[in-house]
């Protein structure tokens, strides 16, 4: 990386505290949702859902107050070996994606940890079953688009960056095969990349 491309990028990020508050959307090709277990004791394998979307509504004066909704699609799942991602979508022995197509977060609060850091409190939903989980949340970053002096389609974007941790046990949500030779605990990861939805004005009559 130059130093000219450094410099962009922290001057954008010194300009992040003058960010304004309002609701971002994530932007699919820069968010992951990442998924883990252990296998039979001989190592820990994971899966990719690659269709998430979502608003997250933000003020960085009052993050406690910040409501995140989430949809994840489940036949989106990648684990890299084509049988098991049918498996895993296709047959009601994991998800039951024919009946419930979607993975659903939404957020009841929040509780601030750090300068930076969170624990967001939600309901999630699985196979059509809602239990609570807690994600421990990092702001990582929120201002102008840190690309946005250097290519034109991002000046005047605002973009906010987040990651996320949780881990849960599958067999609350009904998904119980193989326990326990590959794991009822399943570690969740998140790494999120949002833009300001630009504020919407009425029409004349």
């Amino acid at each position: 990386m130059t130093g000219v491309s450094t410099g962009l990028i922290l001057a954008a990020a010194l300009a992040a505290t003058d960010a304004a508050a309002g609701t971002f959307t994530f932007d699919k090709s820069h968010t992951e949702v990442r998924a883990s277990w252990d296998h039979l004791g001989l190592s820990r394998q994971s899966a990719r859902f690659n269709d998430v979307s979502g608003r997250l509504d933000f003020d960085p004066e009052n993050p406690e107050a910040a409501r995140a909704e989430v949809t994840i699609k489940v036949a989106s799942v990648s684990t890299g070996v084509a049988a098991l991602d049918n498996h895993l979508t296709r047959t009601k022995d994991y998800f039951d994606a024919s009946a419930h197509p979607m993975i659903t977060f939404r957020s009841e609060g929040v509780r601030l940890t750090g300068d930076k850091s969170a624990e967001m409190s939600g309901a999630l939903t699985i196979n059509g079953i809602t239990k609570p989980v807690t994600l421990g949340v990092v702001w990582n970053y929120l201002g102008p688009h840190p690309l946005g002096t250097v290519n034109p389609t991002l000046k005047d974007v605002t973009v906010a960056g987040f990651s996320a941790r949780t881990q849960i046990l599958r067999s609350e949500w009904g998904i119980a095969r193989t326990i326990p030779l590959v794991s009822d605990e399943i570690r969740i990861s998140i790494e999120a990349e949002l833009q300001l939805e630009p504020l919407q004005t009425g029409s004349a009559n």
